[in-house]
């Protein structure tokens, strides 16, 4: 092999490598743009209101843009979520949005990026363990991410609704969580059913003190914000909790 040639050979390869290169940032900005998003639901779910805030990003071009009116700049943000992060949200209440079928768009200079999901959840409130109305709601989302300073944010969200459920009767932590606080093994047998089986001893006996079996509990989250890098504040949330009481 000539100089030449090999010279060629090392500027294709190096060509390739680029390439490669500029395929796995693309791939890891899209998996990061998905844990943002799916992070951000989370916090929704509980009204997490600092934690949503810190989601979106700084920009003059930030947009809410729900069916109700438009929030504009990081301070709409703030003016939309402020209320439920000086702790306006009632402590049983539950938006719970799961995100699903998301495809994410990346701009050719990999700055910002656009993004497609469905949301479907329960919103209710429950109080003293039992939830009065509520619904099931579909939503989708069109989302708007920006990079800064080499961390993606929330730069849009634009929502629809194209159908919900009104819900009468929902079954709440206290009804599944009291039955075993009282010994019942799993749910009501329907009428006529045979013997139920009956339940494994566990190895660890049920704690009374769980808040597992309370309304308004927030299961810890194992991750740190995706943008500040920071806890979360679900730890003082649930610190506002009492164990079930069952008589």
């Amino acid at each position: 092999m000539t100089i030449e040639e090999m010279d060629a050979r090392i500027k294709t390869l190096e060509k390739k490598i680029k390439a490669q290169e500029k395929k796995l940032t693309t791939l890891e900005d899209i998996e990061t743009i998905k844990r943002l998003q799916k992070a951000y639901n989370y916090y929704v779910e509980h009204m997490l209101g600092d934690a949503i805030i810190d989601c979106f990003s700084d920009s003059k071009d930030v947009v809410l843009d729900w069916l109700e009116g438009k929030w504009l700049g990081k301070e709409g943000v703030k003016k939309y979520f402020g209320r439920i992060a000086s702790g306006g949200a009632p402590t049983g209440f539950s938006h719970q949005l799961m995100p699903t079928g998301g495809i994410i768009t990346l701009s050719p200079d990999g700055k910002t990026a656009k993004g497609r999901w469905y949301a479907f959840g329960g919103i209710f409130t429950s109080v003293n363990g039992k939830a009065q109305g509520g619904s099931l709601t579909a939503g989708i989302y069109e989302m708007g991410y920006i990079k800064e300073k080499g961390v993606w944010k929330i730069l849009s969200i634009k929502w629809v609704i194209p159908y919900g459920a009104r819900i009468a009767e929902w079954t709440m932590p206290e009804d599944i969580g009291g039955r075993f606080v009282r010994g019942e093994a799993g749910a009501p047998q329907r009428e006529g059913a045979g013997p139920r089986p009956p339940m494994p001893v566990p190895d660890i006996p049920l704690d009374k003190n769980d808040l597992r079996y309370v309304s308004g509990y927030i299961f810890p989250f194992h991750f740190k914000h995706p943008v500040t890098g920071k806890e979360t504040s679900e730890g003082k949330r649930n610190a506002r909790l009492k164990p079930l009481s069952v008589k």
